[in-house]
This record gives C-alpha cells, sequence and structure tokens, in this order.
C-alpha cells in the first residue's frame, strides 16, 4: 500500500514537473522572435536565427514535452486522464489547422503531427494499461479476495491491521473481533459442503447490513470471520456489536422444509490496549475465540494474559495425551448407578481417569475435548472400551446379579467407519455378555447425521447393547430424538439437578423430563446427585436410577 501511495504520488509530482516545462517552453517560443530583431546579427541570419530557435529547436521540444504529458496523463489518470488528453490534443489538432487555413501559419504544421501521434501513443498506452491494470486485479483478487464471498482474505486482513497500527492509514485505537460459526461442520457433514456455502453466502450478505464503513468483514477460514473496527469501542459496546452479528448468524435457514439454525462464538483482542504487534494481535484474537468456544459455544471472550497460559496448558495436554496410553497414565474407575427408591445397585458407569506425573491429576473435561478434536478419541475410547469390559468380567462373579457397564461413546467414534467392527472384536475378545453392556451416546451425533446414527444404534441394539441418550437437555434436545430413535435410557444433565432447591419446584422440569420419557417406555437416570434433597425430589417424581457421590463415588475396580 505504501509504494502504491509514493508512486501515485510520483507520477503527480512528474506531470507538474512536465507541465511547467511546457508553459516555460511556449513561453520561450513566444519571446525568441521579440528578442531576435534587437539582436547585432544580419537580417537573414536574424530571420534564420528566429525560425531554427522558435520553430525546429523549442518547437520540436514543445512537441515531445506535450507527447510526454499526454503519455503522463493517461498514466497517473488512467480513464479520466486518457480522455483529458484526447480532448486536448484534439483542440491543439483544430487550433493548428485553423492556423494554417486563416493565417497560413505554416510554422506551426508539426503540430498537427505531434498531436496525432499523441492521440495515437495515448491510446496504445492506455489500452495495454487497461490490460495490465485487469492483470494485477485479478491477481490481486487472487491474493487478497475469497472466492465464495468476495471478501477480504486473511492476507489482506493481516495488512489491514499493519496499515492501521504502522502503515499510511494509522490509527489510534481498533478493536479485532474474530468469530466463527458453532456445529457448523455437522452441517456440512450432515447437508453437505454445498449448502454450508449457501449459508455462508447468505449470512454474509445480511452481515453487509450491519457492518458498515469504517469497520469491515473478512473471511480468513472455512467459517471464521475477522472484524475490524477502526474506532475506540467499550468493552460493552463491543459485546453489543457481537450481539448484533450473531442475531443475523442465529437467523432461520431453510432447507427441504427444515429449519436450520447457527449461533457463533466471538473472541475480541484490543489495539494498543492487548498489543501493538499485528501478528500477536492476531494471535491474541485467535485465542480468545478459542476460549470462547472452550467455554460452551455461543460465547463472547476478551483476550487476557490467562488465556496465553492456559493455551499454552492445551497445548501440553495435547502433546502428552498421545502417549499417556502408553505410559500407563490413563486408567478408568467405575460409579454405581442405584435404582431407586430401594437403592439396589443397577451397574456402573466407566469414568476415564489421566494421572500425569508432570501435570498431575488432569481431569476427563480437560483432556477428552482435546482428544476429540485431535481424532485420538478413537484410540482412546476404543482402550477405554476394551479396559472396561475385560476388568468388568473380573468382578461380574462377586455380584448376584449381573450390573450394567455403562461406556460413553463419543460422536467421533460413531463416526468412525470401523466403529461396528471394533465393538464386535471387544465383545469377542473380552467375552461379556452384551445384555449387560450400555453405550451412552449425546444429542450431537442424532445433529451430526441422523440417518448414519439411527442405522448405527440400531445395529448395537441387534448386537443386544442398551443405548442411552446422555446429557439430555444441554443440547439440541429435541422429542423427535426420544420418538424416532431406538432408544432406552435418558439421562438427566448434572445442571438440572443442580437446580433442585435451587428454584421452585413447579418450575423446574425434571418432573416434565421423567413423565415424557416414561410415556416413551424409556426409563430415566438422573446423575450428579450430592444431596438428600435432590434424591427425595427425584424418588418422589419418579427417577428409575440415580448416580452420584451422594451414594457412591467413583472407585478403582479393585474398590468393586
Amino acid at each position: 500500500m505504501d509504494n502504491l501511495i509514493d508512486q501515485k504520488g510520483r507520477e503527480r509530482f512528474f506531470l507538474v514537473v512536465l507541465t511547467v516545462l511546457y508553459i516555460g517552453l511556449v513561453f520561450l517560443q513566444t519571446l525568441v522572435p521579440q528578442i531576435a530583431p534587437k539582436a547585432s546579427f544580419p537580417p537573414e541570419i536574424q530571420f534564420l536565427f528566429v525560425k531554427i530557435e522558435s520553430v525546429v529547436i523549442i518547437g520540436c521540444a514543445i512537441g515531445l514535452v506535450q507527447l510526454l504529458i499526454s503519455v503522463q496523463l493517461v498514466l497517473a489518470g488512467q480513464k479520466a486522464g486518457y480522455w483529458t488528453q484526447l480532448g486536448v490534443n484534439t483542440f491543439n489538432f483544430l487550433f493548428v489547422i485553423q492556423g494554417l487555413i486563416l493565417r497560413n501559419e505554416f510554422s506551426a504544421a508539426p503540430g498537427i503531427a505531434i498531436s496525432v501521434v499523441s492521440i495515437i501513443v495515448c491510446t496504445v498506452v492506455y489500452n495495454q494499461h487497461k490490460r495490465i491494470q485487469h492483470t494485477i486485479d485479478t491477481l490481486h483478487r487472487y491474493a487478497f479476495i475469497d472466492d465464495l464471498t468476495g471478501l477480504p482474505n486473511r492476507k489482506e486482513r493481516v495488512s489491514t491491521i499493519s496499515d492501521y497500527i504502522q502503515g499510511p492509514f494509522r490509527v489510534p485505537a481498533f478493536s479485532l473481533l474474530m468469530f466463527d460459526f458453532d456445529n457448523f461442520k455437522m452441517i456440512n457433514e450432515s447437508l453437505g459442503h454445498s449448502i454450508g456455502d449457501v449459508m455462508i453466502t447468505e449470512i454474509v450478505h445480511n452481515l453487509g447490513k450491519i457492518i458498515q464503513p469504517p469497520a469491515s468483514i473478512g473471511r480468513i477460514g472455512g467459517d471464521e470471520f475477522l472484524v475490524i473496527i477502526p474506532d475506540s469501542l467499550s468493552d460493552r459496546e463491543l459485546e453489543l456489536y457481537a450481539e448484533k452479528i450473531n442475531q443475523v448468524v442465529n437467523q432461520p435457514f431453510n432447507y427441504k422444509d427444515r429449519e436450520y439454525r447457527l449461533t457463533a462464538s466471538f473472541g475480541i483482542a484490543r489495539f494498543p490496549k492487548d498489543s501493538v504487534n499485528p501478528v500477536e494481535l492476531m494471535q491474541q484474537v485467535d485465542i480468545a475465540l478459542f476460549r470462547a468456544k472452550a467455554h460452551g459455544k455461543n460465547q463472547i471472550e476478551f483476550f487476557d494474559e490467562k488465556m496465553q497460559l492456559n493455551l499454552e496448558h492445551h497445548i501440553d495436554i495435547e502433546r502428552k495425551l498421545a502417549k499417556a496410553i502408553e505410559k500407563g497414565e490413563i486408567y478408568i474407575d467405575f460409579q454405581p448407578q442405584y435404582r431407586v427408591p430401594e437403592e439396589k445397585l443397577r451397574g456402573f458407569e466407566v469414568l476415564a481417569r489421566w494421572a500425569s506425573p508432570t501435570m498431575g491429576s488432569i481431569s476427563p473435561q480437560d483432556f477428552i475435548p482435546i482428544a476429540e478434536e485431535n481424532g485420538y478419541i478413537v484410540a482412546l475410547g476404543t482402550w477405554i472400551m476394551r479396559e472396561a469390559c475385560s476388568a468388568y468380567q473380573l468382578i461380574l462373579n462377586d455380584y448376584p446379579e449381573a450390573p450394567m457397564l455403562a461406556i460413553n461413546i463419543s460422536v467421533i467414534q460413531l463416526r468412525d467407519p470401523e466403529f461396528l467392527n471394533t465393538v464386535r472384536q471387544v465383545i469377542n475378545d473380552t467375552g461379556i455378555d452384551t445384555k449387560n453392556l450400555e453405550f451412552e451416546i449425546t444429542e450431537s451425533v442424532c445433529i451430526t447425521s441422523p440417518e448414519i446414527a439411527t442405522h448405527i444404534i440400531k445395529e448395537l441394539k441387534d448386537m443386544g447393547i442398551t443405548i442411552a441418550l446422555d446429557d439430555f437437555g444441554t443440547g439440541y434436545s429435541s422429542l423427535s430424538y426420544l420418538r424416532n430413535l431406538p432408544l432406552d435410557v435418558v439421562k438427566i444433565d448434572k445442571s438440572f439437578v443442580d437446580m433442585i432447591g435451587q428454584i421452585p419446584d413447579e418450575k423446574n422440569i425434571i418432573k416434565a423430563i421423567i413423565d415424557m420419557a416414561h410415556r416413551l417406555d424409556l426409563e430415566v437416570v438422573a446423575e450428579g446427585i450430592e444431596r438428600d434433597d435432590q434424591l427425595s425430589y427425584l424418588v418422589k417424581n419418579g427417577c428409575d436410577i440415580i448416580q452420584g457421590n451422594l451414594l457412591g463415588k467413583p472407585a478403582p475396580m479393585a474398590a468393586l
């Protein structure tokens, strides 16, 4: 950008110099005939001197400068410059013709040739310049413009940030607002990338109505966008700005008689508050977005220094997770589930644990999402399944009635083409009776690919495995899942259980979930029971099974 501005300045300066030179030569041309008669030359030589000086030498110089001015007008003004020189040269041509016809000024005849040559040369230059500019524009588009949306791409956004910080368009303060669509990958996988592209272009079109100059938006990734706001806004103003964008993103998109809605997560970084370095500022807004996604999505996060430390911790976990199983750092605990009101053992849920010698005890809420992000969850989930089934077989004879073994299955595992074969192999290798095996899946499985999910669940049911819908009520909860999928159990999320005693009983939806599930012949498990009043409420409202520290904490196999 700096080079472009300098080039324009040089072209204008050169044009001014040529214009001054042209005026000087014309003035000299008119002055010489007045000075020459006063010189002490013989009349014949004085006449020859005037003709040579005014017509030949100075006239040629004027013609050359006129040509250069015409070309420079085209280069500096492009289309406007071309038409300007065309008008000037045409006027000069007609003026010379008039002089020849009316006043027999044959000495001005070279002006005709100069005007014609200037027009021809400028026309060639203008056409070539247009072709070159078209090529430059095409290359610029490939380099700085996103093909799908026509928005600036990542490279252009970085360039603009640099210009705002240390380039020709410096501003005292600006904010970066980065956002992407939550769970958009599921839309692409379920509807297809072409439909996903249509959703993106429609959202971008609608965003253009609220993101007005001097603010600007660019697409820097698949569903990732960056808004640059060259103004000093307060945190609350930036939050409101993000909320307006989210309202646009959340507008319904209809496809094949179904309505789809998206939400967005936002990361915000500010100049100069967070950094004065363009690269660091981009990293910081990226970190803030990452944090918003980690906090449950559909969130707005401002960058702070703690995020950098958290990201480094995240990277450390990801780096060490791959070898954690080999080193024996991953292990499993079993948390009992009880039928109520008799408080009779129903079975155990398998819970993964990680004891790192360098990082200490790491919560599954920290390392399981990371394993899902990088795809390692397939290997980790297979190891957990095999380890749990093998351990279960060792303790089976210690119980008069065979308990259920509940294992969490990630959506990534279910999408693995080898998942069903892996399950069959584990069953064959461990000898577990599938009537005692339960797989817990989340609602996101149903969103990703409902047809595929239904097929896989039916295959698992055919093996004799019980299917539970985990964390019901926290995601995309839909009655259609309960009605259409071959489920056996619904698990009420701990967040609803925590509200018992915190809000009036009539406002708690747990009873409604229990009644609805029973009408669909589904059993109900409530997890996270830690207080007596929670247990009493659940028993009173007909919950079938409870799980929580009140009746049984997670324990290793030896404690069972």
